[in-house]
């Protein structure tokens, strides 16, 4: 299984739907969120921390490919780690696990772009 592939799970799916779904005497209110990413600088050789590790309850992670190749992105996910390019679009479920998200820029001699990143996520 590739990075990309590993992100979506019918594991989480299903961690989701039974999450979410209680009887009417548990009811709780559902909020929404949203944090935004947005395109940044790097230096030649430079390492940037986008994500400190922060927890979610559920979240989708949302890549927007928009960076550049050079810019290599280290999704790293509870104890899973995920390698994407910022040229390449990915999305990623998260359900009860920490995230962070650092960019390195590969190439030694020019400054290039991260990708947008948007993470949606639901508090309850």
């Amino acid at each position: 299984m590739s990075n990309r592939e590993g992100f979506i799970s019918g594991a989480l799916a299903g961690a989701l739907v039974a999450t979410l779904i209680r009887p009417k005497a548990q009811a709780t209110e559902i909020k929404s969120n949203k944090l935004v990413i947005n395109q940044q600088t790097l230096n030649p050789n430079a390492t940037a921390t986008l994500l400190s590790e922060k927890s979610f309850k559920f979240a989708v992670l949302l890549i927007h490919g928009n960076g550049d190749q050079q810019v290599q992105l280290t999704v790293v996910e509870g104890s899973n780690r995920y390698m994407v390019n910022g040229n390449e679009q990915a999305i990623g479920l998260i359900a009860n696990q920490t995230l962070s998200i650092t960019a390195t820029n590969t190439d030694a001699t020019a400054t290039h772009l991260t990708p947008t990143i948007e993470i949606i996520y639901l508090e309850w």
